[in-house]
């Protein structure tokens, strides 16, 4: 069996703990801890697919070539505006 690791808590994580036990959805601060720490590394994972995801796309972007010139802000507002 691995280690024990010991882990300080303020009083309103402790507090939170205590109540989702109370609540029965939880079985002790263990599973609240090893289910936060799931959640975590949920997050830490859509997080690296999104930078992912970002790279990508900025790569795809650098290699369609060089940027070409766009309409201002104000010539397409202006270009709207006389549509209607």
């Amino acid at each position: 069996m691995p280690p024990a690791s010991a882990v300080l808590l303020t009083p309103q994580q402790q507090d939170l703990i205590d109540q989702l036990v109370r609540s029965g959805r939880f079985d002790g601060a263990n599973d609240v801890v090893a289910t936060g720490l799931r959640l975590v590394a949920e997050r830490e994972k859509e997080a690296s697919a999104f930078i992912a995801s970002l790279e990508e796309g900025i790569e795809k972007g650098l290699q369609s070539g060089n940027a070409l010139p766009m309409e201002s802000a104000e010539e397409l507002l202006a270009s709207f505006r006389q549509r209607k």
